[in-house]
């Protein structure tokens, strides 16, 4: 049965760069865990141990590589890079803060694009397609180590709510969203009409 199959969502642990409320969204940029980042996420994994996962999905950030590392530590899991989930491209604001990009959004609105970077519509539409791929994905059980903007939108699409502005504002590092195929698909289907109204 099709609504069988569970998604597990993960967050990666928490790094310098979110103590200290700057961005990264270029995943050339070496952010790593901290050593409380990878203590949340071992804890993850100690409650996680008896969920049979039968593949691995992170993005190219070195930080969900680190997650998902412990996570599967000591089991014979399959992992791939899925690009679409990572996190938003930033251009000019690399490495800048959380409230320098959060002024540039609300004075230009979701569409607009900084310098070298992309809108939050252009990570939508990306979001959308690494969600359908999991969705054609042969396992039963995938663990996705992704960032708090993927998880959010969808998070929001499945509550029936606008994915950029609904009531899901933050997803905490080293949090777990399990998700059913229906869901899933309903998400994907809410994101996808999102986007058509651009």
């Amino acid at each position: 049965m099709a609504d069988g199959r569970t998604f597990a969502l993960v967050r990666h642990g928490g790094t310098d760069y979110n103590a200290a409320r700057r961005l990264n969204g270029d995943p050339s940029v070496p952010v790593h865990l901290t050593d409380q980042g990878s203590a949340q996420v071992a804890l993850l994994r100690d409650q996680i141990a008896d969920v049979p996962y039968d593949l691995g999905v992170r993005t190219r950030f070195p930080r969900t590589e680190q997650t998902i590392a412990i996570l599967l530590e000591g089991r014979d899991v399959p992992v791939v890079v899925c690009a679409d989930l990572d996190d938003v491209l930033l251009g000019e604001f690399e490495g800048r803060s959380v409230d320098d990009y959060r002024r540039f959004r609300d004075e230009n609105g979701q569409e607009a694009r900084p310098p070298g970077g992309e809108s939050r519509l252009d990570a939508l539409g990306r979001y959308t397609r690494g969600f359908a791929r999991l969705l054609g994905a042969a396992a039963r059980a995938p663990l996705v180590v992704t960032h708090d903007i993927p998880i959010r939108f969808l998070a929001n699409a499945i509550m029936g709510e606008d994915p950029l502005d609904g009531p899901v504002h933050a997803v905490a590092n080293a949090s777990l969203m399990t998700v059913k195929e229906g869901d899933l698909r309903r998400g994907v289907a809410a994101m996808e009409e999102r986007l058509a109204r651009m």
